[in-house]
């Protein structure tokens, strides 16, 4: 193949495979792996597409319960245009503890995540990870390098007790919200004010953990996550 073709074809994975180590911590599950904050995968996700809803989306296809007390989630993604779509099962325990005396009532939402993520991988998002790259200890130290400039911008001070209050009453909202007139009442000037300081004060992570809150927000209440 050409190799024109071939940077054309990679645009999109050269540009979102490689990952920020912020957003990344070492899980140990029978084996040691490398997991990813999902909503820094829905934030660069939006980044590349737009909000959810409107360039980029999901749907559950079809949900399984299996004799090992796993629930499976297969979740269809889609991109640009809605016809272009591909699905990924997603996988969580019913269960927080081997004697099944604690429903995790997660579970929904972490099998729907772990789908998005493995979707959003086919893409390239965090190929590095899923590569094995973040094995590789002199790799990681390379992407801390490369993102140290960006990382700093953010801004290390603590928010105010009632700015942390106003931010997790705002995400509860987004959370709760199951038609998009419900967002709409939360979007007022005084949420735009919010948003806005954050951003101007650089406290970019929790104005982006908000921004990701009212994007899923915006992705559940759509046609394509069950709307009727």
């Amino acid at each position: 193949m050409d190799k024109p073709i071939i940077r054309k074809n990679r645009e999109l994975w050269d540009t979102v495979s490689t990952t920020n180590p912020k957003y990344t911590k070492k899980v140990k599950l029978g084996r040691e792996f490398t997991a990813i904050d999902p909503y820094s995968q829905i934030l660069e996700a939006t980044n590349a597409f737009g909000p959810v809803g409107q360039g980029w989306g999901w749907e559950v296809s079809r949900v399984e319960y299996t004799p090992n007390d796993q629930l499976g989630i297969l979740v269809k993604v889609w991109h640009g245009d809605r016809s272009q779509t591909y699905e990924q099962w997603g996988q969580a325990g019913l269960f927080r503890d081997k004697n099944k005396s604690s429903p995790d009532t997660d579970c929904f939402k972490k099998a729907t995540t772990d789908g998005i993520t493995k979707c959003l991988s086919y893409l390239g998002f965090n190929a590095d990870v899923f590569l094995g790259k973040f094995d590789d200890n002199k790799y990681v130290q390379e992407m801390r390098d490369e993102y140290a400039t960006e990382n700093s911008k953010q801004n290390p001070a603590k928010l105010s007790s009632e700015r942390s209050g106003m931010l997790s009453t705002y995400i509860r909202s987004f959370e709760a919200c199951t038609e998009q007139s419900h967002i709409e009442k939360l979007i007022d000037d005084k949420f735009k004010k919010f948003i806005g300081d954050l951003r101007e004060e650089n406290y970019l992570n929790q104005a982006a953990e908000l921004e990701n809150a009212y994007n899923l927000a915006i992705g559940r209440t759509t046609k394509t996550n069950g709307e009727k």
